[in-house]
Formats: structure tokens, sequence, C-alpha cells
């Protein structure tokens, strides 16, 4: 008992200083505290901030984006030099509750993920985001394939087709409305095959620049597609004519195209149909023509289906030309027999024997062409459903000219010519007097080898 008493006397003794000296040592504990583990501020820039409850905006038909300098925020947090030092920007967390939206402003939120019970504070660089609020706008665009590069040298880029050819959109109505168009863009270079693969869809603006969709809900970002690789064929170019030449001009049969040939290009079974590409007639008339007849047309336009025009090569615009020289003119004698009586009046019969007679015909034409008929071998007809009748509608017997048409090669044509011949009643001998004139009419339609028909009218006839 005597020795806890004179324990505790000793430790009172002095009491003051020794208060006194536990004081300072506590002070100077802190002082060095402080020196060697001082409480710090330490900012933390561009944290980005991260949005809750986005979907109370939609809900009341409204899209929103936060504005351009509220997209980040600058964060300081103060806390000792040792918590600090374990600090990274992936620790702070800005956030901002659209619930509490407070007109065209949000507060923000901040926090510490890391040591949070040994951080003394943690702030935003500012307190409020500021918030751009649209209509909320809907729209769907149909996807086009866009290939891009060079296929091989022989080949064209064909059909596509897409797995899916609609995306959807929604989002502010300024960001919505500025989308003109969706690409999906396939590269084709060196490809000789058709191509599958997949690839991102791209929205885009008038212009053809990208838009941001960083604001937008998009049904779809990457789609498959596939592009069909053609073979180019190069085929010919053919075209006919309609009308005929003015009098003394003939068409000489040849007509060109300028260029003379066209690169197209299909699905092989389509190609392996056509054999060259043919301009119809009418799109080239050389009536009343004294020249060549020139006419500019597409070739496009005749086409047969599955096969178009491979347009890297040519715009499909040609000229064709219809050669139309001076005519020629020659007389030929051809035989009666030769010709085949049409329009016999009824119970009328020829009463001349024509077995040995000629007749005349101016024929023109080129010259070459001309040279090599033989008239003897030329055929034609005998009109005589136009002669003369009586009052009463009847044909009374005697001499008649008749309309004479030849059979003539393409590129000749003929003058007007007739042939008089003697009718009789079927059956009935025929008359001296009538047989006379019937052969006089003969003689008068048989000129001398070589001579013109000066009987005959100077209009042109008909081939």
């Amino acid at each position: 008992m005597e020795t806890l008493f004179a324990f505790w006397k000793k430790m009172t003794e002095n009491i003051g200083l020794k208060l006194i000296s536990l004081g300072l040592a506590f002070l100077l504990w802190l002082f060095v505290i402080s020196i060697e583990n001082p409480v710090m501020n330490m900012s933390f820039s561009s944290i980005p901030i991260t949005i809750e409850n986005a979907d109370v905006m939609e809900s009341q038909g409204k899209a929103f984006e936060l504005s351009d300098s509220s997209h980040s925020v600058t964060v300081t947090v103060k806390a000792e030099r040792s918590v600090l030092s374990e600090l990274s920007r992936d620790n702070i967390k800005a956030t901002v509750d659209m619930t509490e939206l407070e007109g065209n402003r949000v507060p923000i939120d901040v926090k510490v993920t890391k040591y949070s019970d040994r951080v003394q504070s943690v702030s935003p660089s500012k307190e409020f985001a500021n918030v751009i609020i649209e209509d909320l706008a809907y729209s769907q665009f149909r996807i086009q394939v866009e290939p891009t590069g060079n296929v091989m040298d022989g080949y064209s880029v064909g059909s596509t087709s897409l797995q899916n050819n609609v995306v959807r959109v929604s989002g502010p109505e300024s960001v919505v409305s500025s989308i003109a168009e969706a690409v999906a863009v396939v590269n084709v270079s060196g490809m000789t095959s058709e191509i599958h693969t997949e690839v991102p869809i791209s929205l885009l603006d008038e212009d053809g620049n990208p838009v941001d969709t960083s604001a937008l809900d998009v049904s779809l970002d990457r789609v498959t597609a596939s592009v069909e690789i053609w073979k180019v064929v190069e085929i010919p170019i053919s075209a006919g004519h309609t009308g005929t030449p003015a009098g003394g001009y003939v068409f000489t049969g040849n007509i060109t195209a300028s260029p003379a040939s066209v690169f197209v290009t299909g699905e092989n079974s389509a190609l392996n149909s056509i054999t060259a590409v043919t301009i119809p007639g009418t799109e080239l008339d050389i009536s009343g023509a004294t020249g060549d007849v020139t006419k500019s047309v597409n070739v496009s336009l005749y086409l047969p289906s599955g096969v178009y025009l491979e347009t890297t090569k040519s715009d499909g615009n040609i000229e064709i030309t219809a050669d139309i020289d001076e005519a020629a003119s020659a007389v030929v004698q051809v035989p009666y027999s030769n010709l085949t009586v049409e329009g016999m009046p009824d119970g009328m019969t020829i009463g001349n024997d024509l077995t040995t007679s000629m007749v005349a015909v101016t024929i023109r034409g080129l010259k070459p062409t001309l040279d090599a008929i033989n008239g003897s071998a030329l055929t034609g007809t005998l009109d005589l459903s136009e002669i003369g009748k009586d009052e009463n509608g009847n044909v009374t017997p005697g001499s008649y000219a008749g309309k004479v048409v030849l059979s003539l090669p393409d590129g000749v044509i003929q003058d007007t010519a007739v042939a008089h011949v003697l009718l009789q009643v079927n059956g009935a001998a025929g008359e001296t007097e009538n047989t006379e004139n019937a052969e006089n009419a003969e003689n008068a339609e048989n000129p001398d080898e070589g001579g013109d028909n000066s009987d005959s009218e100077n209009t042109e006839g008909e081939t």
C-alpha cells in the first residue's frame, strides 16, 4: 500500500510540467504529420458527366443533350497527400439526374469511389450542367449500298442487296431532320465475283457529311450487304430506216453507226442472249432526203431487259447515218408474159396475143445495181382494176391501159408505167379493127432498145 502511494505521489509531482510536456509532444506529432502527409487539394480535369434517368425526358416526348460546355467538369478533391496520390480520373464520378432538372439546367453531383472515407471534400468546378431540350423526333431511312473502289478490268458493279434495308432513328428533332440518307459502303476493289460482307451504316446530311449520332437512338449500326459483279462485253450496233428519198435519189443500203459498238453489262444469262444492239427504223426517216441523213440516238433505250450500258466507258449517245446518193436511170424491156393480171373485169378476157410483146419501164437506182438487172427476168403485175367503166359500171370491149408494177430489188424504184391490152367479152372473136388498134397501142409502148419511155409519167412509182 505504501508502495502504491509512493508511485502515485511520484507521478503527480510537477503535474503541470508533465501535462505541458504531453501537450507539446502532441503538437510536435501533428507538426511532423503535417509535413510528411499534409492535407491538400487536387484537381482532376475533363471528368465526363454521366446522365441518369434519361428516360424521364423521353416519356415526355422530349429529347435532350448536354451543351458542349457541360459534357465534362473539373473536380477538386481535398484529402491527405497519401490518399490523393492513389487517386486517378477513373476514381472520380460526375453525374446529373434528369429528375432534378431545373428549367434548362441540372445539378452536377460528384463523388470519389476510392478511399471515400478518407476524403475530406469533393467539389465540381460548376454546380450545374446546361441542357439543350428539343422535341423528340422519329424517322426511318432506306439504306443504300454505296460501292467504292474499282473492280477488275472487264467487270462492273451489278445489282446490290441488303439483309435489312431500313434503319430507324430517334432523337433531337434538329439532328434527325439533318439526316438525308443512310448508306452502307462496300469496298469492291479488284473484285471479279459476288461479295457478301458486313459493313457499318453511315448517316449522312444533304452534303454527304456524316451526322453525329451520339444523341441518337439508332436501330442498326451494321448490316450485311451483297454486291454482284458482272462481266462487261462489247457488242456491235445495227440500225434500220424508214421512208424513201426524194425523186432522183436512192438509199445505198449502207447505214453506219459512230461509234460502231458499245460496252454493256449484266447477268451472264442476259449477255448470252444479245449479239447486237438494233436501232429501229423509226429512228432514221429518210423520206424526201437528197443527201446523207444522220440522227443522234441513245442506245440504252434499245437494250433488252437485263442488259445495261456500261456507263464508265460510254454515255450511250451515238450517231447513225444513212447514205443517200443521186439515182441513175435505165429502161428495161419486160415481157408481158412476166406480168400477172389483176382486177380483170367480170366476163372479160384479153383478146390479143401478148406472149411475144414487151413493156418498157424506166427504173432508177444505183448504177451498179441497175447494170445487174435483166429486164427479161423481172416479174410484176398488170392492174386493170382502175380502167374506165360506163355509167352502168360496165366495161365495154376495147383497148385499155393497165398499171404495171414490177418486183424490184431493194434500192431500186420505177417510174409510172402502163401497158395497153385489148379486152373482149369472154368467148367472143376479136374484131380486126380492134386488134389493129391494140397492136398500134402496143407498138407505142415498146420504144427502140435503150431509149427512154417518153409516154410514161415521170412521177416516182411504188417499189
